[in-house]
């Protein structure tokens, strides 16, 4: 997908672009779980999920393990 990125390795960024979407594909890279510190779910890599995307919040996923996860918790 070439509309979400990466910090690092471990943090995925998932803006919404649509104007008045709430909601968004996000592709989770394959050969880990993600963790998505809003819900505090865990994601398996390599799935493409539907991600709440309220206006508040832009959709944001943590790659399991890493240092930041618990910060953001």
């Amino acid at each position: 997908m070439d509309d979400q990125f990466l910090l690092g390795r471990d943090v995925l960024v998932a803006p919404v672009y649509e104007p008045g979407a709430r909601t968004r594909r996000v592709y989770l890279p394959s050969g880990a779980l993600w963790y998505d510190p809003a819900t505090g779910h865990v994601l398996e890599g390599g799935t493409t999920p539907e991600a709440d995307a309220p206006l508040e919040r832009i959709p944001v996923f943590v790659r399991e393990g890493a240092a930041v996860a618990h910060a953001l918790r």
